[in-house]
């Protein structure tokens, strides 16, 4: 594609390469994403035979609870024949090739509640509960998402404050969401057990058609997920308070946030899209329970309902069971009422009729009009950035029911518009909303200098969209955006790591939401194929006109848009605090609202607190089902691979992983050993991998590198990958690294369509990497900026993440490389190259050298420092067993560095005597890091064990105790936080507490002070571990075995499972250890908490709130801002 045709907007705005944080595999938190794909798959299929290793620690294991009978297998057969006596078959629609599954539509017959069946071919996909209620909105009180959250603290069945997290937090599950959106309110589970899935779905169903909500002695709920009245220790000033208020709070400061509400808030004013399920902080304190109570009835009823169950057929009748006994038991409760009532039902009092009433109407598009605003947006206030002034152009696409070909051009046109190689030039204010009847396009432009240059952008936008509109696009163009359509519809890898039957079920209710068929939604590669056949066929206009017609009527000329000139506002952040502080003030002075309310709304919050105080006795906490030992899998899920060193007769390592069903598509992850870089130059890896990717080469340009990736690949991406080397005690326990031992990589990640040999997508790894021309001066200016803008954007958003990777730079060399390249280090390191390049000319010829250096060091690797790691099903690792020959034997340029890559599991790896001297140096120990935020994210961390201790599966399960049950309950239930969590580092032997928008610093961190004390609290007086202790122990062994991986996660897995040296025996040792877990083991974690080594805090928050903390704790956390002028460096962090 023309480069003047790319760059006619603005420059510089680059996709974003993905990075990962290269989290140990068994770190705490991340072993949900390190567990196996299992199922009976043999290892076949090789591309080369010569020096193979079959992998054994890594071989499949076949769930224990999971049929093996053959029948059960893909296609038609016994697992068509899922049914049961309570629901009546609609219709039978057989196997569903792109869904890979056989789907059924049932109804319940006594409520007319209809049921969504799939039994997948792939029968090792985790077992899938899912149920949607439809649920319009007509003010932003956020009812909708404070109903959901109060369904789910506590039930008939189940009376404690909190069931489905409790049950969680000891069970076997592998995904647990609830989510609201603007016409629909969602609960989903998945397990891979059926007990767990059974127990599961009891718990869920009981809270949503049996919840406590409504009931007199429970009235605190709503104050804890709503808004509440605290006050102050000495009882005279008032403050805000709750869940609902507090994320509504700190949402204002998102920018993502502000953009979407503006957008949909104007256009779908008055209609249900125009209002916000989580609520407006100041419409929350509008909200009253009597209104949740009403939201709940009229819309959380069967007939108003949709139940998706996805699994082996023993799952789905289990799934079909529970949702008949707990509606059952609802109807005969409305019975009861009814007739109590003199046969007036409560939808009848209320003045609804169900499912009318729920549907939502389409807002036409001659009622929308257009509107044009300036928005603030929070800002960082810096000098040095190149602006912070942003665009953004909305429209409505349609007001009636897409058909397939419909949705399939418009996916189409998005991509040659917006995506990588789009006209527009990708931005990350860019989207497609496609959840709801009514779909959006919004296109922006980020990065500008001047407001005007905002308006310069909307002249451009709307002269290129009708150019486009009237003269088409040409064949190059056309053929990259139906790749990367193919892509999006042919890959089963879900796009936030969820179990697929999650996907599935979030998949159909965008159309089973609206009365629509829901297989709809899975079945689009048809219409995109007849579509493609027309757009290629130079002699068939049908499908080009179908495009411009499209393109004319849904974005020159239509008027349902909403434009935005989004600019940097100082004051937003102080304006809101004022705004609630004069909330305060008002209703204070207001006499007469001060006697009706203070006094009950303060009675409110003291009952609140009394049942927090309280606790659960033993007997409701007793109700919770528990899975026990004996249930739990004997074996653990492993991923089937193989590996083959020295392929085809060189020095590189090859793993191979075969999946049941890939669609055809492989995917490729190539690592380069990068030891050899000199250290100082390590923190600039983030840079040089963007470079590589978009800078173009000496014979090709940026942009035609860019149109060659998404022609021939899914994506192409490269980030640095630093882990440490497991080392194991004689039994294969394993122990606390030394910290001389890791491995670092350079790690390139694609994908391709195997039918097609994939030879350009190794083609394309070998040019970015080794003839990229990475020393252009305004590429790298580009890139820091967008380096910048996104790490800005996504620290508000995201700030836990940063704080962690603060936390684990002190403890580990790993760790601490990690930070310079992900977190906070690298957004100062960022500000700070632009700052020096633009001040001193003669800066930039040595900034080239280092650069130069450190690529040269990439490409001058001894190649057996290179491994390449293949995941596809069967099929597609044959097709592309040429591509790889090729790659190796003739692609990849000769080695020129002799020595090889020695073992860094037995030899001291290059960077660590440099590194721990860097890493060693003396910082602030307790950090808080300002930013434009209206939240507090905190994090606390310290060493448990030291180098060379063995960490074991019962003290991770120790962890699980403390971060599942009081952690969750004392600072998310209590404190109104929206999550807490305890995690164990086994590479570091830290333990990090961290807290996400949790109201008040000071009493997070004195729960976490208190954590070893209630730990041991809990087991004094027992001679046994109690009862959430051993659900603990079952969580743990949850959490190792993890999900059903898909591919694309199967190869980075197993990719780090090698690199890492870890084991099957270690792996098999870590999961005894926990199911063997005592009450000493326990002790022994808590004595260590109490006295734990090298304490770090870190925080996330404004200056404002930090000030109140400090005058309250004589000082103790130092500030390093990122915000304003001077940010570009902090003397108190790594630098």
């Amino acid at each position: 594609m023309p480069d003047d045709r790319k760059k006619m907007l603005k420059t510089g705005v680059l996709l974003m390469v993905a990075v990962i944080l290269g989290v140990a595999v068994f770190s705490y938190a991340s072993v949900a994403s390190a567990g196996g794909q299992d199922g009976p798959h043999a290892v076949v299929g090789s591309v080369e035979s010569a020096r193979t290793n079959i992998n054994m620690s890594t071989v499949a294991q076949v769930p224990d609870n999971l049929t093996q009978d053959a029948s059960f297998g893909g296609g038609d057969g016994a697992q068509a024949v899922v049914g049961h006596p309570s629901f009546a078959e609609v219709t039978d629609r057989g196997n569903i090739e792109p869904a890979q599954a056989n789907i059924k539509m049932l109804s319940h017959t006594k409520s007319g509640m209809p049921i969504m069946t799939m039994v997948p071919d792939d029968l090792t996909q985790d077992a899938t509960f899912g149920v949607s209620f439809r649920t319009r909105i007509s003010d932003n009180r956020g009812m909708a998402t404070i109903t959901e959250h109060s369904v789910q603290a506590g039930s008939k069945a189940y009376p404690v404050r909190d069931p489905i997290n409790r049950l969680r937090a000891g069970s076997l599950q592998t995904h647990l969401e609830t989510w609201s959106d603007l016409d629909r309110t969602s609960f989903t589970m998945a397990s891979r057990n059926l007990k767990d899935f059974k127990n599961s779905m009891a718990v869920m169903l009981d809270g949503i058609f049996h919840p406590l909500l409504g009931d007199v002695h429970y009235e605190w709920i709503y104050r804890q997920e709503g808004w509440r009245l605290e006050t102050n220790e000495d009882q005279t000033n008032l403050y805000i308070s709750g869940n609902a208020y507090n994320r509504a709070r700190a949402a204002q400061m998102f920018p993502d946030v502000v953009l979407d509400h503006f957008v949909y808030s104007r256009l779908f004013k008055g209609h249900t899209y125009g209002y916000n399920p989580k609520g407006l902080w100041n419409e929350t304190l509008s909200g009253a329970r009597d209104h949740m109570i009403k939201f709940y009835n009229s819309w959380y009823q069967p007939s108003n309902g949709r139940v998706f169950c996805y699994g082996a057929p023993e799952y789905i009748n289990a799934c079909l069971d529970a949702v008949d006994e707990a509606v059952t038991r609802m109807l005969n409760d409305q019975a009861k009422k009814l007739e109590e009532n003199g046969g007036i039902s409560i939808l009848e009092e209320l003045g609804v009729s169900l499912p009318e009433d729920s549907k939502v109407d389409f807002k036409k598009l001659n009622s929308i009009n257009s509107v044009e605003e300036r928005v603030p947006y929070p800002s960082y206030d810096r000098r040095e950035r190149r602006g912070d002034f942003r665009l953004s152009i909305s429209w409505v696409l349609n007001d009636k029911p897409m058909d397939r070909r419909t949705e399939v051009a418009w996916y189409l046109i998005w991509e040659i518009l917006a995506g990588p190689s789009g006209f527009l030039s990708p931005d990350p204010m860019s989207q497609i909303d496609t959840n709801l009847q009514q779909w959006v396009m919004t296109i922006g432009v980020s990065g500008l200098p001047t407001e005007a240059a905002a308006g310069e952008a909307r002249t451009n936008i709307t002269n290129m969209l009708g150019e486009l509109s009237q003269n088409g696009f040409d064949h190059e163009v056309m053929a990259i955006g139906l790749n990367e359509v193919e892509f999006m519809l042919r890959d089963m890898n879900t796009p936030d790591g969820s179990p697929l039957g999650v996907h599935m079920f979030k998949t159909v209710m965008r159309k089973w939401n609206y009365d629509l068929d829901p297989t709809l939604a899975l079945t689009q590669m048809d219409e995109f194929k007849s579509l493609r056949a027309q757009l290629e066929d130079p002699d068939n206009l049908e499908g080009m006109e179908f495009i411009l017609e499209l393109m004319t009527k849904g974005l020159s000329n239509n008027t349902a848009q909403a434009i935005a000139t989004l600019y940097p506002s100082k004051e937003l952040r102080i304006n809101a605090e004022n705004n609630e502080y004069k909330w305060l003030r008002l209703h204070e002075s207001d006499e007469d609202w001060y006697k009706a309310n203070r006094t009950e709304f303060i009675r409110q919050t003291a009952e609140f607190h009394r049942v927090e105080q309280q606790g659960e006795s033993e007997m409701d906490i007793a109700t919770i089902p528990r899975l026990s030992p004996k249930d739990v899998p004997k074996k653990a899920f492993e991923i089937p691979t193989k590996v083959t060193e020295g392929v085809f007769d060189s020095d590189l390592t090859m793993i191979e992983n075969i999946v049941p069903d890939s669609n055809n598509i492989t995917y490729v992850d190539f690592t380069i050993d990068i030891s050899v870089m000199p250290f100082k130059d390590v923190i600039l890896l983030p840079l040089i991998c963007r470079l590589l990717v978009f800078a173009g080469t000496e014979h090709k340009s940026d942009w035609e590198i860019q149109d060659q990736i998404d022609l021939y690949t899914g994506g192409l991406t490269i980030e640095p990958l630093v882990e440490e080397v497991y080392e194991f005690q004689e039994d294969y326990g394993y122990k606390v690294a030394s910290g001389k031992h890791m491995i670092t990589k350079l790690l390139v990640r694609t994908s391709c369509l195997a039918e097609k040999g994939c030879g350009e997508a190794f083609n394309l790894i070998k040019t970015v990497i080794y003839d990229s021309v990475i020393d252009e001066r305004e590429k790298i200016i580009d890139i820091l900026h967008s380096i910048v803008e996104d790490m800005e954007d996504d620290v508000q958003r995201n700030g836990n993440a940063y704080l962690f990777q603060s936390i684990q730079s002190r403890y580990t060399l790993p760790g601490f490389i990690r930070e310079q390249w992900f977190g906070i280090t690298q957004l100062y390191k960022a500000r700070a190259l632009l700052k020096d390049g633009a001040n001193y000319s003669r800066w930039w010829e040595k900034f080239f050298t280092r650069l130069l250096i450190a690529h040269d060091a990439i490409k001058r690797t001894h190649h057996s420092g290179l491994l390449l790691s293949i995941t596809g099903d069967e099929k597609a690792i044959k097709d592309i067993g040429d591509a790889v020959r090729t790659f190796v034997k003739d692609t990849l340029p000769p080695a020129a560095q002799r020595t090889p890559f020695p073992d860094f599991a037995k030899v001291e790896h290059p960077w660590v005597v440099n590194g721990n001297l860097t890493m060693n140096k003396r910082y602030a120990q307790n950090l808080a890091f300002l930013i434009p935020t209206l939240a507090n994210d905190v994090a606390m961390g310290g060493l448990l064990f030291q180098p060379g201790e063995h960490i074991s599966g019962a003290h991770m399960a120790a962890v699980q105790y403390l971060g599942g049950f009081f952690l969750n309950e004392k600072i998310r239930s209590n404190l109104g936080a929206s999550q807490a969590w305890a995690q164990l580092d086994m590479d570091s032997g830290a333990l990090i507490y961290y807290s996400e928008t949790t109201p008040s610093m000071i009493s997070t961190f004195k729960i976490f002070r208190d954590a070893a004390g209630w730990v041991q609290q809990q087991m004094d007086g027992h001679k046994s571990l109690a009862v959430e202790a051993q659900a603990a122990i079952i969580g743990t062994v949850g959490k190792i075995d993890g999900s059903a991986l898909q591919p694309d996660d199967v190869s980075h897995v197993a990719l780090l499972q090698f690199l890492k040296q870890d084991t099957k025996e270690g792996r098999k040792k870590l999961r005894e250890e926990a199911l063997q877990a005592t009450k000493e083991d326990f002790i022994f974690v808590a004595n260590r908490l109490a006295s734990w080594g090298g304490e770090s805090i870190y925080v996330m928050t404004n200056e404002g709130s930090l000030d109140q903390f400090n005058s309250i704790t004589s000082g103790s956390i130092t500030p390093c801002t990122l915000v304003g002028p001077s940010s570009t460096y902090c003397s108190n962090y790594h630098q």
